[in-house]
């Protein structure tokens, strides 16, 4: 075709555009649009063509006139442009230059985004919904979690169940404090599950389990040839281990003052050093520790590092003993049976009796003594309903204990003041708070402590 031809059929080429196409010479006046145009901008051709686009843009057709920031710049410019019906756009203005420089015509396209505009919005506003109801769902989800995993009505579970929930998610370090048995590791586990490291590993360890000589390769893993009988291939440790996960070191008060010392570096600088090697590993772990002792009391006796201390009690949760929390008894004893039930087959309850004799028993082992002697119960008893004479005998006959005939008056006082030392103790946990409430000087409660509380341990 001959640029002839294609000159003559300019204007068929043009209405064969479906872009708003509007040409204007050099200084503005309008010289052709498109019928595409008319449409989108509610101006017919006969009217626009020969007006100028600052009197278009005056009379509101359009703003801004993009043809007018081509003009004074003198390049090709894309910009937002709003219409008299408020229609969206995105226009592009392009400069045609003349042999001497100057602009000879500008050619500007328009595509029209309203419905594009109002979609990103509903787009937008669905995406804040999905935010807020993800949320919500992790919210529920967290108390559900919390609530599958520990049962507990007594005001003080509540109230530790509550901390957990605030500070799952910070990776702050957590101290759980409480007699043996009383779910220090259940209440870790739910830690884990409810924060942001749930999808990575939960590595356990107890310091007293492990001899002394062997806990630091274990938590530190070792490289080979360290030390005779060792893995020829080397291990690692359990600290490595938990990167990206959760470390809980329960019964830290029985971790040797020389491996504390390691740890505190460890959790200084996130940085371990396996036994017998040199090279530095990255680990990103966050530390719970457990323990049923007073760590407070054994730093002031120079038995745990202080500063080691300091840098496990940031966050401290003190777990009461069931003993003091009974409102907790009986459902935690259900739970127990329901879950020997469904492990079992069975179809066992508890007698009014047996729910009466189990909350005058002061549990000395707590959550795990009475989930041990539901379980046993639940076998060996004969009939559906457990009837009070199912249960252990210590559990039956506690309270006649107390009733029982004075045999021995020294005997009898000192079982008595035993008693009462163990309850201050396992409510106020140390000999200051012992000794201000039995109103007594902090060395005797101290001695006292000794005597009816550690020896047991």
């Amino acid at each position: 075709m001959k640029e002839t031809d294609l000159a003559n059929h300019f204007n068929e080429i043009l209405d064969a555009i479906h872009e708003d196409l509007m040409i204007t010479d050099g200084e503005g006046v309008v010289l052709k649009v498109s019928p595409t145009f008319q449409k989108m901008y509610k101006i017919s051709a006969d009217y626009a063509i020969g007006k100028t686009v600052y009197q278009l843009e005056k009379e509101g057709y359009f703003k801004p006139s993009i043809v007018a920031r081509v003009i004074q710049s003198g390049e090709k410019v894309t910009m937002k442009q709003t219409t008299k019906t408020k229609r969206n756009l995105v226009v592009t203005a392009t400069p045609v230059f003349a042999e001497d420089g100057s602009t000879e015509f500008i050619v500007s396209f328009s595509r029209d985004i309203t419905e594009l505009l109002q979609l990103q919005k509903q787009y937008s506003k669905l995406e804040n919904e999905i935010e807020k109801y993800t949320a919500e769902i992790n919210h529920l989800r967290k108390d559900v979690a919390i609530a599958e995993g520990v049962v507990g009505q007594s005001p003080q579970m509540v109230k530790i169940l509550e901390t957990i929930k605030r500070v799952a998610d910070f990776d702050a370090n957590i101290l759980f404090l409480g007699p043996s048995g009383v779910g220090k590791t259940m209440l870790a586990k739910i830690v884990h599950k409810n924060s942001n490291r749930r999808e990575g590993p939960f590595i356990e360890i107890n310091c007293a389990a492990i001899p002394e000589n062997l806990l630091e390769s274990e938590l530190f893993g070792y490289e080979r040839g360290s030390f005779t009988g060792a893995n020829a291939g080397g291990k690692v440790g359990l600290i490595e281990l938990a990167n990206g996960g959760t470390l809980l070191l329960d019964e830290i008060s029985e971790m040797p003052l020389s491996l504390q010392a390691k740890l505190l570096k460890t959790i200084q600088d996130k940085i371990i050093t396996r036994v017998g090697g040199t090279k530095a590993i990255k680990v990103d772990f966050r530390l719970i520790t457990a323990s049923n002792r007073n760590l407070e009391e054994f730093a002031e006796q120079g038995l745990f590092r202080k500063d080691l201390y300091y840098r496990l009690n940031v966050i401290n949760i003190d777990i009461p003993p069931l003993a003091q929390r009974r409102e907790d008894i009986i459902p935690l004893a259900e739970h127990f049976l329901a879950k020997s039930n469904a492990h079992y087959g069975l179809r066992k309850s508890f007698h009014p009796q047996a729910m009466e004799a189990m909350m005058n028993y002061s549990w000395p082992g707590n959550v795990r003594e009475l989930a041990n002697v539901v379980e046993r119960v639940s076998m060996t008893s004969e009939k559906d309903v457990i009837e009070k004479k199912a249960l252990p005998d210590e559990v039956i006959r506690e309270k006649k204990k107390a009733t029982a005939p004075v045999q021995d008056l020294d005997k009898a006082v000192e079982e008595f003041e035993g008693e009462i030392i163990r309850e201050a103790y396992d409510k106020y946990r140390t000999t200051v708070g012992v000794g201000s409430a039995l109103n007594i000087s902090q060395s005797t409660a101290y001695r006292k402590i000794e005597k009816y509380v550690k020896i047991k341990k």
